[in-house]
Formats: C-alpha cells, structure tokens, sequence
C-alpha cells in the first residue's frame, strides 16, 4: 500500500473555522451596538439627574427667600441680596444663571 502523508487542513475543518469566525464577527458587531444604546441610556441618565440637581437647588433657593422674607419683610431684589445676608446661592450643575421672578427661582439653562 501506497501511503500518502495528509498536509494541510480537511474541508470540514475550515468551514468549521469559518463559522466560529462569523459568529464571532456577528457577536462583536451585536455588542457594539447595545454599547452604543447603554451609552445613549448613560448620557439620557446623567442629563436627568442635573435636571433634578437644578430643580433641587432651585426650590432649596426659592425656601432661603421665604426665609430672607420672615426676616427682613420685604422680599429679595435679586440673589445677591441672599448673598449679602449670608444665604449662600450654589450654582446650576450645567453652568446656568439663577434668578429671581417674584419668589421663584429661574435657571437660565433649565427655565422654571
């Protein structure tokens, strides 16, 4: 008998190759989009807590005027005057400006 010595890979082999290749080729490509959607999901939810971070100065500021008003009975005639009687005012988380619209307060990034 004449024995051949086999080289090389069988077919069944390399197309077995070929579909470990493609299913992790597809898998990679499913990830990458579902990253792409939780990153949307993370910025939507990082926009939603400085939304509430505002809101949530906003009405402490609005309760240091209501403060400032049993104090001196007359109303503020803007933030500084808080600031003059010892009210600290913080700032809006994305960098808006507060002010004073009777005894509301208004962000100029987030409104009312």
């Amino acid at each position: 008998m004449n024995h051949r010595r086999q080289r090389g890979f069988s077919f069944v082999s390399i197309v077995v190759a070929m579909l470990v290749l493609a299913a992790l080729y597809f898998g990679y490509f499913h990830f990458q989009s579902s990253m792409t959607s939780e990153r949307k999901t993370g910025i939507q939810s990082i926009e939603a807590a400085k939304d509430v971070a505002c809101r949530t100065q906003r009405q402490q500021i609005e309760r240091d005027v209501q403060l400032y008003v049993a104090d001196h009975d007359h109303p503020p005639r803007s933030l500084d005057d808080l600031e003059h009687a010892g009210i600290h005012v913080p700032p809006c988380p994305e960098g808006g400006d507060y002010s004073l619209r009777g005894a509301h307060v208004v962000c100029s990034k987030h409104g009312s």
